[in-house]
Order: C-alpha cells, then structure tokens, then sequence
C-alpha cells in the first residue's frame, strides 16, 4: 500500500513513545471538572482535565491500558493509579509541546508539501488509492481539526529528528540527529575489551551458629539485660515537673497519673508499661543516652525524675528488678539474635571474613576444589565479563546480576577494583557484599580479550550511544523550568481529599 513520507498517527505514536517516562498517583469520585485546578502549565499555558482536550484525552487513554493490564481503578490502590496514570498523560503533552517550542525558535515551518502528505493519508481506501468520496465525506470541520493536528505533530517532530535522529539515512549513517564519531566508538568499544572470568566461593551471612549468638549475647549482656519499666509521657518539662509533684505529695498514684496525663506515646496504652524492655530498646527513647543509666538503676517501685525523651518529657517508674539474659532461654536467644543481626552487622562480617581467611589459606595450599570440599562450599562460577560501572549497555551487559551471591556487585567499588586486579590464577581477599549479606573469595580463571568486534562497532555501540543521548536529553525537557507540575493539588481535589 503506498504512503506518503508522513502520516499522522506515525508522527503521534513517534513523539509518545519518546516522552512515556513514568507513570504517577489518583481517583475520580464524582469530581466535576469545572473545579478541578489545572494539572500544570508549559510555559504559562494551563493543562487542563477538560472534555475535548488533549490531556483529557491522553489520561483516559492511559487508564483504559492500565485497565487492560489489570490494574483495578476501584480498589484500595485506585488512587494511585489514577495518578499514574495522570502524570504519564501529563508528560505526553508537556514534551512535544517543549518540541514545539524549540522547533518554533529556530523559524521552521512545516512546509505545506509535508502537511498535505501527512493529511492524505486518511483518504486512502482499501486498495491504497486515494477516494475522493471519503474526502468528500469528511466535514471541513474535521479537516481544519486534522491539519492543525498535522501541524502540531509536523512541528515537534522536526525538533525531535534533530535531537535524535529519524528513519531516513545515508548508507548507515542518520540523515538528522546526533552524531557518533569513529573515535567515540572504538573509546567505548575498547572499554568492554579487557574481560575476566572467575570462580567463586560466596559464605553467607544470613545465619550464624548459634554458639557463636550465645558468646556476643554473653558479651553483651547489659544491652540485652530486661527491665519492668512503667512510663507517663507529656508534652514539656514543665508539665512533667507538676505531674511527679502531686505523685510525691500522694496527690494522685503514678497508675492514675498514666491515664490522666500521659501522652502515651511509649509504653502501653492503657497502663504504661513497656513492652520493648531491652536496655537497648530503651535506650532509643532518649535524647540524651547519659540519663538512661538513671532509669536502668531505679530500685523496685522507684519513681525518676522529669528526662527528656526524643520528642517528649518523661517520669518513669520500676514495677520490679531487672534480668540478666539467659542464652539458654529460648526468647532470650531469639532476642539476642535479633539484636545482633539488626545492629551489630560488623559482628556477622568478622566472623565470616575470618571464615573466609581461612578458606583462602586453605585454598592456597591445596586449591580452590579442595577448599570448597573442606568448608562445604558450592563454587559457582561467572562468565567473562568487563568492568562495568552499573552494567551499562554501552560497555555489554554482564552476568553479575544474574548470580544470586553477587547481585548489586556491578554498583560495589571495592568489590570490582579487587576483582579487575586479579591475575590469571590469583585469589582475592575476602569481599564483602553487603547487598547479598555474603562474603565472597573471588579467583581469577581467565584474563582474556572481548566485547564488540571493531566492524560491529557502529552497529551495535552506535544505537546505544544514541540512546543514552536521548535520555539526557529527554530529562533536560522535562526538567524545563518551563513546566509547571500542580499534580499534588489537582489530586487533592480530584480524590476529594480537598474541597
């Protein structure tokens, strides 16, 4: 079928796939689009959720694909979703509108050619020829409506091959658009060159034995130590001064006095006793860690005086003497392993560093196998791969990601520079991989040559290149001090959250 060297819907689907960044937030309860406020503003010029307009338009659209994919736009996430599906909308207005702006500066002007091209198309039939009875059958109206729609699309699409590229190019190089010269390619095809491949043993620090557990517990005990506390928690010192002097002068009983002042913002609700009663429980509650001492040595029935808290004043009282942890306790040792495990992650890392010494020392004198065997470890191993900041595309994707023990590896400096300094047949230190919670010995398999071959490098390095150009320039558009985002309030309103 033939076609002109534009059509409109090729244009519109263009310019939308090249400004969908990311969905956002809402709900619609009955909210009448007289009172809505507008959703933002490019450059002064309001965007409005109003019938017949493009935002309108663009949104509904949004949440119609939305639902397709099953997103349920009446449930506890409605809002959101609405939301989501509001800024998308947003997004796809605001940035051929920034197109449009800047192709307007530059004093093009859609050619009448290219409009008439683009406006044909709709008036082909079946068989790819032109009808004049559908031309004849469409209402001026409707022309006039198409062509200006033509020519909205005509414009942001001039800026838009500028920026990066179109269809159309000599041999293989783009007829508009950014530029990739030859010595940009082999710099960045050279990058991906220099590879690695490993084997690897990975300890990980998820569990620890249990002995190991009960000798920090023992080592720790005043941290781990139970105190039966009761505590009135009010606004100001002042406050806190008068409640404890009518419990001295037998006024009121401290009990009473919990259900008369307290805030009860830490303690029981109805009675005021602690619950998170460990000595370092406690200890976040303060804002000065000095006075906990005071607390923690309260004789039975004992009452403090006024201490300041991290967002309050409080009086407390001893219900009864305090406990030692008992490791053979079960709720003892749970509590400490909790403890351990939440805040003393440098506990964990030592032993398995060490853990990990051992085995290289091991491995060094009877092989990496042999070591494996003696410490029950399953060696795993990684394809070649370059180093790789993040895994960009641009340099080749590597399998870091893909092994569980080393997820989050490609973004740990000290784990690639130690892993790219290895020679053929070298063992590293221990690494450790805080976002796996292992420690891994890495050792060196290959050092070798790779990545994209030079006759690849316009074609596989260049679209890349490309692409990475369009995301800086995408997010300068939308990061345009000429875009004006009222989201927040907009869905206020449209929830009904605000009136």
């Amino acid at each position: 079928m033939k076609k002109g060297l534009y059509s409109i819907g090729g244009i519109v689907i263009l310019l939308i796939a090249a400004f969908i960044f990311v969905l956002v937030p809402a709900l619609a309860g009955g909210t009448s689009a007289n009172r809505l406020p507008a959703y933002g503003s490019y450059d002064g010029v309001p965007i409005k959720f109003e019938e017949g307009t493009e935002f309108h338009s663009l949104a509904m659209q949004a949440v119609q694909r939305m639902e397709q994919q099953g997103y349920s736009f009446n449930g506890d996430y409605a809002s959101f979703f609405y939301s989501m599906a509001f800024s998308q909308a947003f997004n796809q207005v605001v940035g051929p509108m920034a197109l449009r702006d800047l192709t307007a500066k530059s004093g093009w002007i859609a050619p009448d050619t290219a409009v008439d091209r683009a406006l044909i198309n709709q008036f082909y039939n079946e068989s790819g020829e032109f009808s004049q009875a559908l031309y004849n059958a469409t209402s001026d109206d409707t022309k006039r409506k198409n062509q200006e729609q033509v020519v909205k699309a005509l414009d942001a699409g001039r800026s838009y091959e500028d920026l990066f590229g179109s269809f159309s190019s000599v041999k293989e190089t783009k007829l508009y658009g950014l530029k990739t010269s030859s010595a940009e390619l082999e710099f960045i095809r050279k990058m991906g060159s220099d590879v690695r491949e490993f084997e690897y043993a990975a300890f990980s620090m998820k569990t620890l034995p249990d002995q190991e557990i009960k000798n920090f517990a023992q080592k720790n005990a005043d941290k781990l130590a139970k105190y039966d506390l009761c505590v009135i928690t009010v606004n100001d010192e002042a406050k806190a001064k008068d409640v404890l002097k009518r419990i001295n002068n037998s006024e009121i009983t401290f009990e009473d006095a919990v259900t008369s002042y307290s805030t009860k913002i830490a303690g029981d609700t109805e009675n005021g006793k602690i619950s998170q009663n460990r000595a370092y429980q406690i200890e976040t509650l303060f804002k000065n860690k000095e006075q906990v001492s005071e607390i923690t040595s309260l004789a039975k029935d004992a009452v403090s005086a006024p201490v300041e808290l991290n967002s309050s004043w409080a009086i407390f009282k001893c219900l009864g003497d305090s406990a030692k942890i008992d490791v053979d306790n079960d709720e003892d040792f749970q509590a400490a392993k909790t403890y351990l495990f939440a805040n003393e992650k440098g506990f964990v890392q030592d032993y398995y560093t060490a853990k990990a010494n051992d085995f290289i020392a091991a491995a060094a004198a009877n092989g990496f196998n042999e070591a494996c065997r003696k410490f029950e470890i399953t060696k795993d191993t990684t394809p070649s791969f370059a180093l790789n900041w993040n895994n960009q595309t641009l340099i080749g994707r590597s399998a870091l990601e893909d092994k569980e023990a080393l997820k989050g590896a490609s973004i740990n400096e000290a784990f690639l520079k130690a892993a790219f300094k290895l020679n053929k047949g070298e063992i590293s230190a221990p690494l450790v991989l805080s976002s796996t919670d292992n420690v891994v010995v890495l050792r060196c398999v290959e050092v070798g040559q790779g990545g994209t071959a030079a006759e690849d490098a316009a074609r596989l390095i260049g679209p890349e290149i490309a692409n990475a150009d369009s995301v800086v320039v995408n997010s300068a558009i939308q990061n345009s001090p000429k875009i004006k985002s009222n989201s927040a309030e907009f869905m206020a309103v449209f929830t009904g959250e605000k009136q």
